[in-house]
This record gives C-alpha cells, sequence and structure tokens, in this order.
C-alpha cells in the first residue's frame, strides 16, 4: 500500500482529473464531493494526507481543516484553491492547514506541497 490521499473537491471534472493524475503519481486516492463527506471518511479511511478544496458549498474547506485538526491534529492538511490571496492562505494557517497552494495547472508544483507535507510528518 502507497500512501492515500484524502482528495476533497466538489467540482468533479476536477477532481476526476486531479484523482487520475495522483494514482499515476503513485498515490492511492480516495475521493469526496462535500465537507460534510470528507469528515466521515476520514476517520473511516485513515489518509496520509486530506488535499482539501477551500471553496465548498455546505461546509467549506477552512471549516473541515478546524475539525479536522481539532479531532487529531497530527492529520496532514493541504487546502487548495482556484483564487489565491493573502486573506485565505493567513485563515488557512489560523485553522491549521499544514500548507496552502493554488490550484494550478502546474501540476509538479502540487506533487512537490504534498511531498513537503509528507516528509515533513516524518521529522517530528
Amino acid at each position: 500500500m502507497g500512501v492515500k490521499i484524502l482528495l476533497v473537491d466538489d467540482e468533479p471534472d476536477i477532481q476526476q482529473i486531479l484523482s487520475a493524475r495522483l494514482q499515476s503519481a503513485g498515490y492511492q486516492v480516495v475521493s469526496a464531493e462535500s465537507g460534510e463527506e470528507a469528515l466521515l471518511l476520514v476517520a473511516k479511511e485513515s489518509p496520509d494526507v486530506v488535499l482539501l478544496d477551500v471553496m465548498m458549498p455546505g461546509v467549506n474547506g477552512f471549516e473541515v481543516c478546524e475539525q479536522l485538526k481539532s479531532r487529531n491534529p497530527l492529520w496532514k492538511v493541504v487546502m487548495y484553491t482556484a483564487k489565491m490571496d493573502g486573506v485565505d492562505a493567513a485563515r488557512a494557517r489560523q485553522v491549521g492547514a499544514d500548507d496552502f497552494t493554488v490550484k494550478t495547472s502546474d501540476f509538479k508544483y502540487l506533487l512537490e506541497t504534498i511531498e513537503k507535507v509528507l516528509n515533513s510528518e516524518e521529522a517530528h
């Protein structure tokens, strides 16, 4: 078994593309389409990292991250968004995200961000 990622995104096209690319990079991927679904799946699936969209209907990414970190501060969370601004980045840090990035066509950068977060776990 490889590294497991819980991919949380309410946009099916993005979820499908990212899931396929992450799997081709060697990751095991479990997907959730909402914050509520992510909160249910995380305990069941025990992912190594949660890749979490910020803007979702219902429970947004910030709320999901905050709830995940309150349950287990060691869970690794990478938040990502279509719009990058300092306010979202600051809020992500405030709710405990391990990293924050913008949705980009540069998949290599996303992989590097995930690897950085996973490797930081080994330092603890």
